[in-house]
């Protein structure tokens, strides 16, 4: 992406969540975002379909990110995974508190379910379940994490990654 692009995006982001703190996604036009933004209309759309796009380039952006620096680390064992995964939500604790918050929390669950897929097609029926498998419980222990106001520690979250547990009703 150009720098250029890369400045327009980056403005229409942080347009949407300035406006988010002051009103409902509802209530908020493009007109009022690409004000904020110091954007043309036709910048929204060349690189947005929907403001809930805009949610979720900003997650899969910071978290493509995060992951590049980490990669190696990960892979040579330097570095925990499952803490660091949780380590890197809290530096967006602001912003995933606020689409809970609106309830727009569905491009934030989307962006976990792609990460976790990682650029694979998913044809195979395994694979997939696998996939669903592993994003359905981040996604439910970020959920309860956030419910909970992001204070528990990240190695505390990540724990329940690890810990195979048996459900039993009614206890």
């Amino acid at each position: 992406m150009k720098r250029k692009d890369v400045i327009i995006t980056d403005s229409i982001i942080q347009a949407l969540f300035i406006l988010l703190k002051e009103k409902e996604l509802s209530e908020i036009s493009v007109t009022d975002l690409v004000a904020k933004a110091g954007v043309s209309r036709s910048s929204f759309y060349r690189n947005f379909n929907s403001f809930e796009n805009v949610i979720y380039s900003y997650f899969m952006d910071k978290t493509q990110s995060w992951w590049k620096e980490n990669e190696q680390a990960f892979l040579y064992g330097e570095k925990e995974v499952e803490t660091s995964v949780f380590e890197h939500l809290l530096t967006m604790k602001e912003e995933i508190l606020l689409v809970y918050q609106k309830g727009l929390y569905y491009p934030f669950e989307k962006h976990v379910f792609d990460c976790a897929k990682g650029g694979r097609s998913l044809i195979d029926k395994e694979q997939a379940y696998l996939t669903a498998r592993v994003s359905g419980i981040i996604c439910g222990l970020v959920n309860e994490w956030i419910r909970r106001g992001m204070t528990d520690p990240p190695a505390y979250v990540a724990g329940f990654l690890r810990r195979r547990t048996d459900y039993k009703a009614g206890e």
